[in-house]
């Protein structure tokens, strides 16, 4: 692979500093620049086209000063000198075939990390910044098992289940892809900056962001088109009514992917955007396997064993009669004292053993959840 740092020029690319130009360059949208792409093929004539030409394939588009972006086109080289540091515009063989197929591509992406896993088989992952407990134990456990499978997991670097769907994956020696809506040399959230620099040292960081640019509130659903467009499906978990996931999830429908929700409780708000996305046609998914069939891939390894069966064979008769009670919604201690007739000091003792066990999780008032039959 004849790598940028060589040689300015690749075969069937072109200059890398006439791509920074026209990414930098304001006169466009970006739609409009792909447009002009399309048209005419290479991006050095579409810098170089006047009004009539430009109103030949864009029919009453306005001029506007070209504005000199020599200072955002060096800053962008000197980043690209560093070893694992890509530039992948259109055209170039990297630059994934099933994100060229989407209705609006990047021009170009940013990478940083190991670019050899877009040519490789990913799954996407969304869902609540604030998930719940279970909703944590069920991006990990889906990650992971992905992972696993060999698949790359690919997400947003958020808070919530976009990073801890890349952590899962990272912990199992896995690969993984963050989609930033952010430039690479300002990473966000800031909060993610240890694990930015995980992903890109074992995985791989993209965007289609000139380096130093800042995330705003309209970069963020931008981005999500990459998201869904690199990825066979979009995993759901935990989308409210009115949550940013479901952007993603629509995205994901219109590119032709498939939308992949995990179900919940009717009765919790969290879930109320994924049971709509399930109404609308959207494939249930409660495992792995469930994964794999819904996209046509089958397993590429043993898929890890249940551990609900485990859980319950290494409790106590008392231990597990307790979790009888426990519901996979949120359940009070004090229900469970009266429902079992227990001292307060025996419940607490026993729920202590059975979230060491992996077998509960603590809610969001107070209560324990029972996540033996979801993981």
């Amino acid at each position: 692979m004849v790598e940028m740092r060589e040689a300015l020029v690749m075969p069937g690319v072109g200059d890398i500093t006439i791509w920074l130009e026209l990414i930098h360059d304001t006169r466009w949208t970006r739609q409009q620049k792909y447009i002009l792409l399309n048209h005419f093929g290479c991006p050095a004539v579409v810098l170089r086209l006047d009004l009539s030409q430009l109103r030949a394939v864009l029919p009453g588009i306005k001029t506007r000063p070209r504005r000199s972006v020599d200072g955002l086109v060096a800053r962008d080289m000197h980043w690209l000198k560093q070893q694992t540091h890509h530039l992948i515009p259109l055209f170039d063989p990297r630059y994934p075939e099933n994100l060229q197929h989407i209705p609006d591509p990047p021009l170009a992406l940013y990478a940083k990390g190991n670019v050899e896993l877009l040519a490789q088989p990913g799954i996407a992952m969304v869902g609540s910044r604030r998930p719940t407990p279970l909703g944590q134990q069920i991006a990990r456990k889906f990650a992971g098992d992905l992972a696993q499978q060999h698949k790359v997991v690919i997400s947003g670097m958020a808070l919530g289940v976009d990073g801890l769907a890349h952590e899962a994956a990272l912990e199992v020696n896995g690969s993984t892809i963050a989609v930033l809506g952010s430039g690479l040399a300002k990473p966000s959230p800031a909060r993610h900056a240890g694990l930015f620099a995980r992903i890109a040292a074992k995985g791989l960081v993209l965007s289609e962001y000139g380096i130093d640019q800042h995330a705003t509130r309209y970069s963020f659903p931008e981005r999500n088109r990459i998201i869904s467009g690199l990825s066979k499906g979009v995993i759901v978990v935990e989308a409210a009514a009115r949550s940013g996931t479901l952007i993603t999830a629509r995205l994901a429908a219109e590119q032709g992917r498939e939308v992949l929700v995990v179900p919940g409780s009717i009765l919790n708000p969290q879930y109320h955007g994924s049971h709509a996305l399930i109404q609308q046609g959207a494939a249930l998914v409660q495992s792995v396997e469930d994964v794999l069939h819904a996209v046509g891939w089958g397993a590429d390894a043993p898929l890890p064993n249940a551990q609900s069966s485990n859980i319950m064979r290494d409790l106590s008769p008392e231990c597990a009669a307790l979790l009888q009670h426990i519901a996979p919604e949120e359940t009070h201690v004090d229900a469970l004292i009266l429902a079992t007739g227990l001292t307060p000091g025996e419940v607490s003792s026993m729920l202590m053993t059975l979230e060491l066990a992996g077998a509960i999780a603590p809610g969001n008032c107070g209560g324990y959840i029972n996540i033996s039959q979801q993981l």
